[in-house]
């Protein structure tokens, strides 16, 4: 047992040490900051419209966020648009990799009545009660292999007190095959705009180490077929108020692009080790080949994995983008996915041939055959500092979720949206939540943002308990200024 566990050791180091070969950089490419998933949603809009008439062939938009200087770089080859709104949001984002350096202040009056968590908010609270919000964030390439990032945010006022916190803040080293990313940064894997299975912004950004390469590869020879190539490999530290305290937790995506309107990926995630536990290679291999994961669901570890494809139908009178999740939390002997989830949408980036206005359907659900399974692992949940990190409806839930914006100017719009989601975890009582949403983005002027947010909440029976029931009203403005310098 000991030599089988050696010559897993060994052969992990070899696999370990031929990847760092292979991503030691002939020549360097500039290593770019993110564009910010939380702060940016009208950047991230804009490429998901750009994309689903058909501009912006050579991005991979299901592994995000996405580095700003790459998607301005693809809207750069983007020539000989007609159309005046569609060449303005091309504009927009061009804009984002010009910058060697830039950051964005912002401060604003914040109201919740019952201090709610906004889904995909990284698990910060609204003020209990009426407050304020203080924050932003820096960004500069420093070298032309080098790029640093920070953002963070001050909660304060309403009845709870104040909180703040460091998000996404790290140091990326460029190469042309991989961008090395240490620190904390935020992942969201899948095509799902309102959720994906195993990661979004729900939950805080993680602290550790990530590997990864922003530009997707051609691949060539007999591996030409799948066209565009992308992969994203990282580990990081959880919390020590956890079942198993400091547990690590590591996960791998590839993801190939061999149409221009086909996008297919593949994700696995893995918790194990922590306080008392086992770390080594070998346990992580077992961890990912199902053998530590029995059908008694022994606490060894913890491993996710998903399947994800996205279709662009390219109807002339109505361009169409379809995508489908699904994911198996826990594995047996085999390795292979069971107890499965499942989440769809389909996106219309214009009404017809309409592009200012667009419309967005999805649908998720993890209920399975089994209660309790999704992310409630006994030893090693899904969650980190008390959030789900991957689909905010949570365990034993199915959402619907439908949102529309209408486009003022290429950068600015109105939002509407609604999430109804029912769930029967923990009960005994089925839990119903229902928010509605209205928001609006408008930037003022090249360098003035304007945020503003509206939902209504309501909860029947919530957390299971029959008859406790809430409603919450929640509003937000903001203001930002942000400052490019060239």
């Amino acid at each position: 047992m000991e030599w089988h566990r050696r010559r897993v050791n060994r052969i992990a180091l070899f696999v370990l040490a031929g990847f760092a070969v292979l991503a030691v950089p002939l020549a360097a490419f500039p290593a770019s900051p993110e564009i910010f998933l939380v702060d940016q949603p009208e950047v991230y809009l804009a490429i998901d419209k750009l994309e689903g008439i058909g501009l912006l062939p050579g991005l991979m938009t299901d592994d995000r966020g996405l580095e700003a200087r790459e998607v301005a770089r693809e809207a750069e080859r983007v020539e000989d648009v007609d159309d005046p709104f569609a060449e303005g949001m091309l504009q927009f984002l061009r804009l984002e990799g010009i910058p060697r350096m830039d950051y964005r202040l912002r401060a604003g009056i914040e109201y919740s009545r019952n201090g709610e968590v906004p889904p995909n908010s990284q698990g910060l609270p609204l003020p209990n009660g009426t407050g304020f919000r203080v924050g932003g964030f820096f960004r500069a390439s420093v070298a032309e292999w080098m790029a640093v990032q920070a953002r963070g945010d001050y909660v304060a006022g309403g009845d709870d007190g104040s909180v703040g916190r460091l998000e996404e803040t790290s140091l990326r080293l460029g190469w042309p095959q991989a961008t090395l990313e240490a620190g904390r940064f935020s992942l969201w894997w899948g095509p799902g705009r309102h959720g994906a299975l195993l990661f979004t912004t729900n939950a805080e950004p993680l602290i550790g180490v990530r590997i990864r390469n922003p530009r997707p590869i051609p691949l060539g020879w007999w591996f030409r077929f799948l066209g565009l190539f992308q992969y994203d490999l990282f580990v990081a530290r959880l919390d020590k108020n956890r079942p198993v305290p400091n547990s690590l937790l590591s996960g791998i995506r590839v993801a190939v692009k061999p149409m221009p309107w086909l996008e297919l990926g593949a994700s696995r995630v893995l918790h194990f080790g922590g306080e008392g536990r086992d770390e080594s290679l070998s346990t992580f291999f077992d961890i990912f080949r199902g053998k530590s994961e029995s059908a008694g669901n022994t606490p060894e570890g913890n491993s996710l994995a998903s399947l994800d494809a996205k279709f662009r139908l390219p109807f002339r009178r109505q361009p169409i983008i379809a995508y489908v999740e699904g994911g198996g939390e826990d594995q047996s002997g085999s390795g292979v996915p069971s107890r499965w989830a499942w989440m769809g949408g389909m996106f219309l980036p214009s009404i017809g041939t309409y592009k200012k206005a667009d419309l967005r359907i999805e649908y998720g659900t993890t209920v399975t055959n089994e209660r309790g399974v999704w992310y409630q692992h006994s030893q090693y949940p899904h969650q980190y500092r008390g959030q789900i990190l991957g689909h905010p409806m949570g365990t034993d839930a199915r959402d619907l979720f439908v949102e529309a914006h209408y486009f003022l100017l290429p950068s600015s719009y109105l939002e509407l949206n609604a999430d109804i989601t029912r769930r029967t975890f923990p009960g005994p009582a089925r839990e119903d939540t229902e928010r509605v949403g209205a928001g609006m983005i408008l930037w003022l002027a090249k360098n003035w943002r304007n945020e503003t947010r509206l939902a209504v909440t309501r909860i029947s029976n919530e957390n299971g308990i029959p008859g406790s029931d809430s409603t919450d009203l929640s509003f937000q403005l903001m203001m930002a200024y942000q400052y490019r310098g060239f």
